[in-house]
């Protein structure tokens, strides 16, 4: 098995252009969810000095992954401390709960818009 997990916290104000550009290349089969996190940026003026953000995880052949990490941080970057990371992670196993089957990784790929 050949896949990975490429996952990214980012700056929740640029989730809408993260979504347009993976509309954009093909991409599907993202989790977005929240998260908080304490980075470089430290907060202040708050009560608490952990810092809200998104994550997204991506699960793709290995063919794949560092494309979509770039593509991420292309989109997200605003040029700002403490904007997020990415990570391509390997991944050992993964299974479809639905059928109880391993994934093949020929089931993770692109797919590019018809024009």
């Amino acid at each position: 098995m050949s896949l990975k997990k490429v996952s990214a916290i980012f700056n929740e104000m640029e989730k809408s252009k993260l979504e347009a550009a993976f509309l954009k290349a093909g991409v599907c089969g993202y989790t977005i969810h929240n998260v908080r996190g304490h980075g470089v940026y430290n907060q202040i003026y708050g009560q608490t000095d952990l810092v809200e953000h998104l994550q997204v995880d991506i699960y793709t052949s290995s063919e794949y992954a560092q494309s979509i990490a770039e593509l991420i941080v292309n989109t997200v970057s605003v040029n700002a401390d403490s904007e997020g990371l990415v990570a391509i992670i390997p991944v050992e196993g993964l299974y479809w709960i639905h059928t109880k089957e391993k994934v093949s990784d020929t089931e993770f790929k692109f797919y590019p818009p018809k024009n």
